[in-house]
C-alpha cells in the first residue's frame, strides 16, 4: 500500500481529506502525510487503512 492507494481510494469515495480522515479519527494534515510519504507502516493505523481501502475497493464506499 502507498499513498497512491490511499488518495485514489479517498477520490473514489467523492471525499476530502478532511472528511476522509474523520474515517479514522485523525485531521487533514494527518490524511495529507499518508497520501505524500506513505501510511504508517505497522500498527492499529495500518490495519484501518487496510481495512477501509478493502471496504472501498470491494465498492461499498462510505463505513459508519
Amino acid at each position: 500500500m502507498d499513498g497512491a492507494l490511499i488518495r485514489g481510494a479517498r477520490e473514489k469515495v467523492g471525499e476530502s481529506q478532511a472528511t476522509f480522515g474523520e474515517r479514522f479519527g485523525v485531521d487533514q494534515s494527518t490524511v495529507h502525510r499518508w497520501e505524500t510519504n506513505g501510511p504508517p507502516t505497522r500498527g492499529p493505523a495500518r490495519k484501518a487503512i487496510e481495512r477501509e481501502i478493502s471496504t472501498i475497493e470491494a465498492g461499498a464506499g462510505s463505513c459508519p
